[in-house]
């Protein structure tokens, strides 16, 4: 996720009483304890942090976006990868997305040619975060 304050009211949206993310490095733990807030605890080996605002590139094309925070694995789980230049029908799976340990399908929105896969094999996808272009 690209802030904080994202996975806070990812935290808070799903009424979660503890959260633990570890990318790159970087533990991001988040407890619910009796109280309203929540306890955000940053650590990053050796050095400290710093957290950067960053935004998508602009990519002509229609974005195929994440609905839900998780590891992205191109392709429907079957073994059909999905690939730059592949055509897509509408509601063909594009990907999957594990989230607590469910699969979870992302289908085309329309008929159309995949333009660009933006997201890695295995990577942690934000809600809302672009994983396919399609033309």
């Amino acid at each position: 996720m690209s802030s904080l304050q994202e996975y806070a009211g990812l935290f808070e949206k799903l009424n979660l009483t503890e959260l633990q993310v570890e990318e790159e490095g970087l533990k991001l733990t988040l407890k619910r304890e009796g109280a309203p807030v929540p306890v955000t605890t940053v650590s990053k080996a050796e050095n400290p942090i710093t957290i950067e605002e960053t935004s998508e590139p602009v990519i002509q094309g229609d974005p195929v976006k994440a609905p839900l925070l998780g590891i992205f694995y191109a392709g429907d789980g079957k073994g059909n990868k999905k690939n730059v230049g592949d055509t897509i029908a509408k509601g063909e799976v594009l990907c999957t997305i594990e989230a607590m340990k469910m699969m979870n399908e992302v289908k085309a929105p329309r008929d159309g040619v995949i333009k660009e896969v933006m997201a890695q094999e295995g990577a942690l996808v934000e809600c809302n975060q672009t994983l396919f272009v399609l033309e």
